[in-house]
């Protein structure tokens, strides 16, 4: 009896071994799968970002911005909210409140509109989209890192763990090829201002397309302009 329960025993710590190593197991696959999932489809087939290359974890700013934009194949996870907000300083100048904004304004109802930061050399107001010919001078104030976006050089997978993927300050300006952006949330670029900031630029060097861009499941929130600009290459 007594072999009997020691027999039972170590089969019962076995199991337990087994199960629990499996349950490790498992935890890391879904590890693994979390870091740049699925596949891409229609014409980001093929894209793969930054492949096998080892996982690297940004913890300043400065750290981020160098991994997206040097030469190296990189997957960069992104597992808390970097904030450019302030970092680059601010600035305050003549902008334009368009006539829709004045209107907006007059109700006194709590609603306020956009205005617009003038184009450079706009001293008449003509040369700005989000202004008009019943524009008025004001002055407006942004802060200048939602204008200079984080460039992503080719061969990139920049994937945020979780929900803490956060940039807050400042986009992005994809002018490499074969580049995934997946789970991540840009937002407070300038959101009170036309021209204060766009979420996501797609444009390659020299104006030339870029190939192989994979966006999936990006959350874009409070810009001053687009969410997504395509448009330039």
């Amino acid at each position: 009896m007594a072999t009997l329960m020691r027999q039972q025993g170590s089969l019962a710590r076995t199991l337990l071994s087994t199960a629990f190593a499996l349950v490790l197991l498992h935890l890391g696959f879904a590890t693994a799968a979390s870091i740049g999932t699925g596949t891409a489809p229609g014409f980001a087939a093929g894209t793969t970002g930054g492949g096998n290359a080892k996982p690297v974890y940004p913890t300043t700013i400065k750290e981020l911005a160098t991994f997206l934009s040097d030469s190296e194949p990189r997957v960069i996870v992104l597992n808390q909210e970097f904030s450019f907000v302030g970092t680059e300083g601010s600035t305050t100048e003549s902008g334009c409140r368009p006539s829709n904004n004045q209107q907006c304004l007059a109700k006194n109802n709590g609603f306020k509109g956009q205005d617009a930061i003038l184009m450079d050399g706009d001293t008449s107001m003509k040369q700005t989209g989000g202004c008009d010919s019943d524009g008025i001078f004001v002055d407006v104030t942004y802060y200048n890192a939602a204008k200079t976006p984080l460039t992503v050089a080719s061969d990139k997978t920049l994937v945020g763990e979780g929900t803490k993927g956060v940039l807050s300050g400042k986009g992005l300006l994809i002018s490499g090829s074969n580049v995934i952006v997946q789970n991540i949330h840009i937002t407070n670029l300038n959101a009170n201002l036309v021209w204060g900031g766009d979420g996501i630029t797609i444009r390659g060097e020299g104006d030339v397309a870029p190939k192989g861009i994979w966006i999936d499941h990006v959350k874009v929130s409070s810009v001053g302009r687009q969410m997504v600009v395509i448009n330039f290459s």
